[in-house]
């Protein structure tokens, strides 16, 4: 009742507002910014989906029906209509409606899937002689003010395959340009950002070179009614380099039955910069958190720092990034993975976890691909992007060290099979045969504990390799692209400066992916896509629970043995430069030979229409 109130006070305030601008320009005069010059742009995007799936097979369910639907069944917007009331060299207001298909299929509808329909948003701007002010309250929108305080993880290297609401519009072989280029460019609205939902106010443009940014409201996370954040940051630029300095509360009660209150406060401090020529990009932050319910808080110390050496020394880009992050570090809202802190992890049912199926916070040694950090960790990264002949190719090593051994759960990703999964399976904590599969938004995690015996007295180690090889061709004189991205991980006792490939590691995973993109013509392209993944452990990581035909465990057990497949084909069809129409069809597998009835397949096919205007 509380949300679907604010949601009427917010589509109020848009009508008003809205009624109100068009009275002020049929006067020629918007007095709150004291001009008669006024500008009407209206512009947003429609976007429709519809899909048919079956699953020949789930866990041993071989009865599953054919599911079609026009929506995509993750809480998407279908309509943005954005209208903007522009004045000369004084500032605008502007309105911001999200429209949604009716959202069916989780009969628990809590709180963090209503925060995303939230769909009205106003956004006021005013100059003045002393700064310029921006304010924008309600609806749906992104900020990121810095790894450890607000933000999202940035995931530059993937398959262009698969795509989501967010995601821009291009003509047919712009986007496969673009990544041709340069991974990391901003594909969509929220790349790198978290979804908020509140008041953000930001002063720039401050005399001395300074910068104001204020935020009070919700992100996905704020479970409760009472739950909220405040976060302000304050930034100076000189020359060449960029300070900050922020701090951001988290507050509000654990458990809408018993009211226990939490907060958790986080000071940091940023540099970002560019001394003779070598660039440096870096944060440290302090965080303090306590629960009322048992009594229990700590602080923790995290930071984190990129180095670029100069050209004149390394004649190819190379990033250079350590970081430390303490155990008792911890911020769900940050893309900080939380693997040590139980009150804030919803594998446990300390944080009301039970209620909380966000599905982004594994639990325990995570083993997190390049772009994502865990705490309870240190660890060292190395990037870099060069030319041999018409290749262009990024790679990626990572290694790091837990800095102490509290659990012997392990979590890992399902990257090449992950989205179907969480589609057929939405937002669901302890499922699939053993009940230690957890899906989210596009993706799901497994649980696997290690043997106590080898996990005691061991800091365990963890290592990612990533491999991005790009080519560009023609074909009959048509534009032709590849793409092939392969990821390595390894967990296993002892530091190793790159994944261990042998069994002595309790687990190594291995992700293939390859995209191919063929123009056709000016207005259409084929594209297509296959996947593998293999999930691989050691005795140490539990032996399998095959049955024979009486019912008995085999004598011999095996370890893990997973092997995912998955095969897409599909077209782009461009109707002009904000207008594309998108087919996808795509037949998925999965099968851990171990294990009683894990295994899944089927089939999905997509069309999305989506036009921007």
């Amino acid at each position: 009742m509380f949300l679907k109130c604010e949601n009427n006070v917010f589509l109020t305030i848009f009508l008003f507002v809205f009624t109100f601008c068009n009275a002020q320009v049929s006067n020629s005069s918007l007095h709150f910014l004291n001009t008669k010059k006024v500008d009407l742009s209206i512009k947003g995007y429609y976007r429709f989906i519809a899909y048919n799936r079956h699953l020949d097979n789930l866990f041993g369910d071989e009865n599953r029906p054919y599911v079609f639907r026009t929506d995509d069944e993750f809480n998407s917007p279908t309509v943005n209509l954005e209208m903007s009331f522009n004045m000369k060299n004084s500032g605008y207001i502007k309105t911001q409606l999200y429209l949604f298909e009716p959202f069916y299929g989780i009969t628990n509808d809590v709180n963090f899937l209503k925060l995303n329909r939230r769909g009205v948003s106003i956004e006021l701007s005013k100059k003045t002689d002393f700064c310029k002010l921006n304010v924008t309250a309600g609806g749906i929108n992104f900020l990121r003010f810095s790894d450890f305080t607000l933000s999202s993880a940035r995931q530059v290297r993937t398959s262009l395959f698969d795509r989501n609401a967010w995601t821009y519009v291009w003509p047919v072989n712009v986007q496969s340009s673009n990544y041709m280029q340069k991974s990391d460019y901003i594909r969509a609205a929220d790349f790198g950002k978290r979804q908020v939902s509140g008041i953000h106010l930001i002063a720039s443009d401050l005399p001395k070179q300074f910068n104001l940014e204020l935020f009070y409201g919700k992100t996905p996370f704020n479970v409760s009614p009472l739950d909220n954040i405040f976060a302000v940051k304050l930034k100076k630029d000189k020359k060449l380099n960029h300070f900050g300095f922020g701090f951001m509360r988290s507050n509000g009660i654990d458990n809408a039955i018993n009211g226990n209150s939490f907060y958790n406060n986080i000071i940091n401090t940023i540099y970002k910069g560019n001394i003779n020529e070598w660039k440096f990009d870096g944060e440290i932050a302090v965080s303090n958190y306590s629960f009322s319910s048992n009594q229990s808080s700590s602080s923790g110390f995290a930071s984190e720092l990129t180095i670029k050496p100069s050209s004149r020394i390394i004649p190819f880009p190379l990033f250079i990034e350590g970081y430390y992050i303490s155990p008792d570090f911890v911020n769900i809202h940050s893309s900080i993975v939380n693997g040590s802190v139980k009150e804030y992890s919803s594998q446990t049912e300390v944080f009301d976890g039970v209620g909380i199926p966000d599905g982004a916070r594994p639990y325990g040694g995570v083993m997190t691909p390049m772009h994502i950090k865990s705490n309870n960790r240190y660890g060292l990264n190395l990037n870099s992007e060069f030319n041999i002949g018409k290749f262009n190719i990024n790679l990626g090593n990572g290694f790091s060290r837990e800095i102490t051994n509290d659990t012997n759960l392990i979590s890992f990703f399902h990257k090449v099979n992950g989205l179907y999964l969480s589609r057929v399976e939405r937002f669901q904590s302890a499922t699939g045969p053993n009940n230690n599969l957890t899906t989210f938004f596009r993706g799901y995690y497994e649980n696997v504990s290690i043997d106590s015996t080898a996990n005691s007295n061991i800091n365990k180690s963890y290592n990612v390799f990533l491999l991005n090889l790009k080519y560009q061709t023609t074909i009959f004189r048509k534009q032709f692209f590849i793409f092939y991205l392969g990821e390595y991980h390894s967990i296993q006792k002892s530091l190793s400066p790159i994944p261990v490939f042998n069994n002595s590691a309790f687990l190594r995973n291995q992700f293939h992916e390859i995209d191919a993109y063929l123009q056709i013509n000016k207005k259409i392209a084929l594209i297509s896509y296959f996947g593998r993944e293999f999930i691989l452990g050691n005795e140490d990581s539990g032996l399998g629970n095959i049955e024979d035909s009486n019912g008995n465990l085999l004598a011999n057990q095996n370890p893990r043995n997973g092997k995912g497949k998955v095969i897409g084909i599909g077209f782009d069809y461009t109707f002009s430069d904000k207008s594309c129409f998108y087919f996808r069809f795509k037949k998925v597998s999965y099968n851990d030979l171990s294990f009683n009835n894990y295994n899944y397949s089927g089939y999905e096919a997509t069309a999305e229409l989506k036009i921007f205007f």
